[in-house]
């Protein structure tokens, strides 16, 4: 996940690598369905925005993707470009910012995951994005994207998620936090917030990443702001990277993931 600010988290590349490292294969899975499904004459450039300690850049690089990543943390960059070295994969990696996208070359499918989108904080910023990200794009070229919604209205900018990954004598505890007292009704923003407890050869470490603030965007707002970007269709939204499952009442999970397209 990228970040607007320092986050204390993201200088600790090492175990954000770790502690995300769940559901990578499926959700590269996912993008390489999405575009059998939506847009098969396309090549295999991919843009990876916010794209972290580069997990599903280093899957589809390794699957014979061309990879662009960027994302606005310098130690998370660095950490991919050390991986990407040993591993000689075919990836550039660089630091840059998703409100000010600076990026070369044409690609075929962008991605944005890991409720990284949601620090675009207002209409305005959405809306230069989306523009920017088309202008990145092949004619017909995909963008995916998942964003976190809230399960129960009473529920908004108060859920708090956890989950843990260990490897060797390493065990990072990811929690992902929210702080009601922090919801503004108007610009539909909130703080959340990213702590890891690490055991880590028999020393706990408590890492807090400090509250950052992100935005609300529900499913009709959403796509009625594709549809006002004047470069995308929304062709379909899903749970659980799973292009089968649809985004509705009965599916909920808290990350709902889109498909849009670029028009012609």
């Amino acid at each position: 996940m990228a970040t607007p600010n320092n986050s204390e988290v993201y200088r600790y590349p090492e175990y954000y690598a770790l502690g995300y490292r769940w559901n990578t294969e499926a959700e590269c899975d996912f993008i390489e369905a999405c575009l059998e499904a939506h847009a098969p004459n396309v090549g295999k450039r991919l843009l990876d925005l916010g794209c972290g300690t580069g997990r599903h850049a280093m899957d589809m690089a390794k699957r014979g993707y061309e990879v662009t990543a960027v994302d606005l943390s310098p130690e998370m960059i660095r950490y991919l470009k050390q991986e990407t070295e040993q591993q000689q994969l075919p990836i550039q990696a660089s630091v840059g910012d998703l409100r000010d996208l600076k990026v070369d070359g044409t690609h075929d499918v962008a991605i944005c995951f890991m409720d990284t989108f949601r620090f675009l904080l207002t209409n305005e910023d959405i809306l230069a994005h989306l523009r920017a990200v088309a202008q990145r794009l092949v004619e017909g070229g995909l963008y995916l994207v998942d964003f976190w919604i809230p399960r129960q209205w009473d529920q908004a900018g108060n859920e708090i998620f956890q989950w843990e990954q260990t490897e060797g004598n390493t065990t990072v505890r990811v929690f992902y936090l929210q702080h009601p007292d922090t919801i503004d009704p108007v610009a539909q923003t909130f703080e959340d917030e990213l702590v890891f407890q690490v055991t880590d050869k028999e020393q706990d470490i408590e890492i807090r990443g400090g509250p950052t603030r992100t935005r609300l965007i529900l499913p009709q707002e959403w796509k009625a702001l594709v549809e006002a970007s004047g470069v995308f269709s929304l062709l379909s939204s899903h749970s659980n990277f799973d292009l089968a499952q649809e985004f509705d009442r009965e599916t909920l999970s808290w990350r709902m993931v889109s498909v849009l397209k670029k028009h012609s």
